[in-house]
Parts: structure tokens; C-alpha cells; sequence
């Protein structure tokens, strides 16, 4: 059933209106993963002490979202808790004949939405961290324990000079933990890769369920990805986003909380899969290294 999907969705993307809403996409979820690297409070809140930072949904809705002025009538009653006529002062106004279409259009579905951003130093390169990210191989190899199939369905933007600047390619990738009790994340996405004028790396992810859809999704990625700095010669600093939407009501209540915390699939989780990562490549390349008792192995020992 995956690879006939797959099969499906590669002939889908090839059409050129197909690809022209991609791209259309593709760029939007750029400029918004740049945004949301760069903004502060109150759009991002930290969760206790040194928790991690997640989105404010009704500031995000503000920012990024359809907002007009029911949907402000709508957050404002939520917020402040208490039941509110939105429309006229009369509050015995009838729900379904009063709400105005554009309300009515909105998708309730079971969807949880999870977020989280980190921000550390990684000991590489920014050209190499948009290499691991952008060739499908070395990202499954190096987020293994998140990424547990991959496939490239097709690349809808290349870059003539061999570089990732302004690549754009359509995947279809699932994300698991190694429980069967975590129900694993399946989502069809484009990856879109830019170069921006100060130097700034950015590599984004979003869904293309909209485009394509299905009868049943239970998960979505929203714009995440990472935004790579470089930091002297060696080391760049990495913003990492995660915005996902997913259909959690399958997930066994001994692991919710391993999920709602992050510990799973959060942004903290995949920065600190990359630096574990940086870590094997310079002790696996280093000539000789000390063991923690001062023990000197070779390069073909270790």
C-alpha cells in the first residue's frame, strides 16, 4: 500500500499546475519558518523552568492565520472563559443559522497540535548540515531513531551549480518511536532549501495533504525545519522548528506523556540527534583518541 501511494503521488506532482501550487507552498512556508526563528514573546512561551519553547496558538493565529473580525470575537470568548454572543447582543442567537459562513467553513479535526523550537551550537558546517538535510539517504541515516522510511518521489526545483540553493523536493517519509504503542507518523511533504542574502541557511518542510487530499489525515507537518547560521570556522547555530498536527487518539496513555512532553518527536529531540550525530563523525574520524582511562585505540579498533 505505501509504494502504491508513493506511486501515485509521483505521478500526481508531475503535472505543471501541480507544481506551481507546490511551489507556491513551498515559498510561503519559507518566509513563515524564517518568522518564526526570529520572533519572540508573546508568539513563544517557555514551559516551566528551562522547558521547551512552544507556540502560542491564538498569537499564532493572529500572525499567520485567516484572522478577521469573528475569529477575534471567537478567540476573545475562549480566553476570557465565559460563554459570549459573538454576533448580536441577543445570546439566545441560534448557532447554526447565525455563524457566518466563513466560521462554518473551518476544519475540526481530531488533530492535536504539538510545537517546539531549539536553538544550539552544532559543530559543523552550515553546507554540510543542508547536505545530511536535503540528500534523503544521510537523513534517514542520521535521524534513524525518528525517520524510519524515506522515499524522494521527485525533485520539482534543481540548482544548476550543484549546490541545495533553491532545491525543492517532494518525500514521503514516516516518523516512529520504537514502541509499537506510538503509532507512527506517515505524511507526504515538499523540502524546500534557501540560501538568503546574509548568509542564512534555511531547510523547510511542509504537507502536501491540502494539495492532495485524502480521506482520513492524521498527520501534518506545518512549516518546520531549521534555519543554520554559521559561527566561526567549524560550528553554525541552528534553529530548530516542529509544528505538527496529529491524530494522537490511537496513542497508548502510558506513552502520552513521553509525547506531549517532547521527548519523542520534539525539536529538542532532532537537534540533539544531529549533535550525537557530529559527535560519532569526529570520534570515528579522529586518528587516535584516549578512552576515558587514557587507553589510546586505533582507528581500526574503534
Amino acid at each position: 500500500m505505501n509504494r502504491a501511494s508513493d506511486l501515485l503521488m509521483a505521478v500526481s506532482i508531475g503535472a505543471g499546475l501541480n507544481k506551481n501550487k507546490i511551489i507556491e507552498q513551498a515559498v510561503e512556508a519559507m518566509e513563515e519558518l524564517l518568522k518564526l526563528a526570529i520572533m519572540g514573546e508573546p508568539l513563544w512561551q517557555h514551559n516551566g523552568n528551562g522547558g521547551m519553547e512552544t507556540l502560542n496558538g491564538f498569537q499564532y493565529l493572529r500572525e499567520f492565520g485567516s484572522f478577521d473580525a469573528t475569529m477575534e470575537q471567537i478567540m476573545r470568548m475562549v480566553e476570557v472563559g465565559e460563554p459570549q454572543c459573538f454576533l448580536s447582543s441577543d445570546c439566545n442567537c441560534n448557532f447554526d443559522q447565525d455563524v457566518p459562513s466563513s466560521f462554518s467553513k473551518l476544519n475540526f479535526e481530531p488533530l492535536n497540535i504539538e510545537t517546539s523550537r531549539e536553538t544550539a551550537f552544532v559543530e559543523m558546517n552550515p553546507m554540510n548540515i543542508v547536505q545530511l538535510l536535503m540528500d534523503t539517504k544521510q537523513w534517514a541515516t542520521t535521524f534513524y531513531s525518528i525517520v524510519s522510511r524515506t522515499t524522494l518521489l521527485g525533485v520539482i526545483l534543481e540548482n544548476v551549480d550543484g549546490s541545495y540553493n533553491g532545491v525543492l523536493q517532494v518525500m514521503s517519509a514516516e516518523f516512529h518511536q520504537r514502541t509499537p504503542l506510538i503509532p507512527a507518523r506517515q505524511c507526504y511533504f515538499a523540502m524546500y532549501c534557501k540560501k538568503h542574502t546574509n548568509g542564512t541557511w534555511g531547510v523547510v518542510d511542509v504537507s502536501l495533504e491540502n494539495l492532495f487530499p485524502y480521506p482520513r489525515v492524521q498527520f501534518r507537518r506545518r512549516p518546520s525545519g531549521c534555519v543554520i547560521q554559521e559561527v566561526g570556522n567549524r560550528g553554525s547555530k541552528v534553529t530548530w522548528i516542529e509544528h505538527v498536527e496529529v491524530d494522537n487518539r490511537s496513542l497508548h496513555p502510558l506513552f502520552r506523556p513521553i509525547v506531549s512532553s517532547g521527548f519523542a518527536f520534539s525539536a529538542k529531540r532532532w537537534i540533539a540527534t544531529i549533535n550525537r550525530h557530529c559527535q560519532w563523525l569526529t570520534t570515528s574520524t579522529a586518528r587516535i583518541a584516549p578512552t576515558t582511562d587514557g587507553v589510546l585505540i586505533p582507528q581500526e579498533g574503534r
